[in-house]
């Protein structure tokens, strides 16, 4: 969505280090629509490595597959001069907690979870609940 960032960056010989969390869907949009209740629909995205994309608008990209490498990678990119992208894969099914959560929301989230049981996407909830039951403290 921010490619034209990436071109300034660029361009401008800006020494900026990115990170890009990447979950490999439109994780806020997707939250969105399970608050509001509605099941996520064409919010998983063919992931794109967006450290090649890095390379391709001239700039390092560093890619990250397991938690071991972030420390390295993250010390290789503050080390570079000039800008940098770092990838790192995330757990899909890891929710984006927002600072305060509403009962409305968690009302709709719910209901979004049931929709995707009853139309056969068990696996899918079961994912999702063994993601984040760690985190089910911190909410209640």
């Amino acid at each position: 969505m921010l490619l034209g960032d990436l071109a300034t960056i660029r361009q401008y010989h800006l020494p900026v280090k990115i990170i890009v969390f990447n979950n490999r869907a439109l994780g806020m949009v997707k939250l969105e629509m399970e608050v509001a209740g509605l099941p996520d629909n064409e919010t998983d995205m063919v992931d794109p490595d967006f450290g090649m994309v890095a390379l391709a608008m001239g700039f390092k990209g560093i890619n990250v597959h397991d938690p071991e490498g972030v420390r390295s990678a993250f010390e290789e990119a503050i080390s570079t001069e000039g800008p940098v992208l770092l990838n790192i894969m995330t757990n899909p099914s890891a929710l984006a907690m927002p600072p305060r959560i509403e009962w409305e929301q968690v009302k709709g989230y719910g209901l979004s979870m049931t929709k995707l049981m009853l139309s056969g996407r068990m696996d899918d909830v079961l994912d999702i609940v063994k993601s984040n039951y760690k985190h089910l403290i911190e909410v209640v």
